[in-house]
């Protein structure tokens, strides 16, 4: 009887092999048939291009090309990108009051108009909106939309840039320290 119970394991193990096999050699059939159709899709005189494809768009790198790959991604990230000059702690005497030393710029290197929302980290509550900043302009003591008890909180600011026509370009957030003495 352990003769039998030791053939019967050793065919499922050999059954399991010839299975994880197939399903190898499966897959290896299916990822060369990908690729082959990618290449009957895309053949090489269309990588070189037709004269309003982009280079990024192409996704074709080697030494002749580096150089203009590298200021077509420059070119587009610039695009979203801005330099941020704020301070990161904000201190209010009370929860009415300008604060002293909450400060944020839209410097003059930045591309687009900016504007930013101050939400309370654990809440979400909208803290503060604040009007549209053109580049090179900068917003300074500034008071709270919402009235806040006396504390420390947590808070990040969301800013968004906007195009000419106001539409949004991009956006990000940064964390900052909110401190009410009173």
């Amino acid at each position: 009887m352990s003769n039998q119970k030791n053939a019967g394991k050793k065919c499922s193990t050999i059954a399991i092999i010839v299975i994880a096999f197939a399903i190898l050699v499966a897959a290896l059939i299916v990822c060369i048939v990908l690729l082959m159709a990618k290449n009957e899709e895309t053949p090489l005189q269309e990588a070189e291009g037709p004269a309003n494809s982009s280079v990024l768009d192409r996704g074709f790198v080697d030494e002749d090309n580096m150089e203009d790959i590298m200021e077509e991604m420059s070119d587009k990230v610039s695009k979203g990108m801005f330099e941020c000059k704020m301070t990161t702690s904000w201190t209010f005497d009370d929860g009415k009051s300008e604060s002293p030393n909450a400060y944020v710029a839209n410097v003059e290197n930045n591309l687009y108009t900016l504007y930013f929302d101050v939400y309370e980290e654990t809440t979400n509550e909208l803290l503060y909106s604040s009007p549209m900043l053109p580049i090179g302009t900068e917003l300074k003591n500034f008071k709270l939309d919402k009235e806040l008890a006396a504390g420390e909180y947590d808070a990040v600011v969301m800013y968004t840039m906007v195009d000419e026509n106001l539409e949004e370009v991009s956006s990000v957030g940064f964390k900052v320290t909110i401190s009410i003495l009173k």
